[in-house]
């Protein structure tokens, strides 16, 4: 391969990387409580990203429409003990890894508008779309 091929098609690579990433950008902090703040996804997406695939998951899983819902979902603790956890496994964002980490294990994944999610974090994004209104 030529020098110009390869580069040209390196340049070109890195732009198809790059466009999705046009509509989303880094959030470092989301409004709303550490339940709705779907930490990895809002290392790369909008509020507003975030907030449609809340909505999309709400309208495919319309019995988890209610903050009070998914809150109680979030936060079951059914399999878990703190004592797995390397930190003591007591705060809510342990908790939430936790859970998302099982999710994928386990195969508990959305795809969204075309991100592909464990249910914890679709769930936190619903929860984001509730609390915005």
């Amino acid at each position: 391969m030529k020098r110009k091929t390869f580069i040209l098609t390196v340049l070109a690579a890195g732009a198809v990387t790059a466009v999705p990433l046009v509509k989303c950008r880094h959030v470092p902090l989301l409004k709303g409580g550490m339940l709705s703040h779907p930490r990895t996804l809002a290392l790369f997406c909008d509020a507003e990203t975030i907030r449609g695939i809340g909505r999309s998951y709400i309208s495919q899983v319309p019995g988890e429409n209610k903050k009070e819902v998914l809150e109680e979902l979030l936060m079951s603790k059914e399999g878990y003990s703190p004592d797995d956890i390397a930190g003591g496994g007591n705060s809510v964002s342990e908790l939430i890894a936790w859970k998302t980490e099982r999710d994928f294990k386990e195969g508990k994944i959305v795809i969204e508008n075309g991100w592909v999610l464990s249910e914890t974090e679709a769930r936190q994004c619903a929860l984001f779309s509730l609390d915005e209104k």
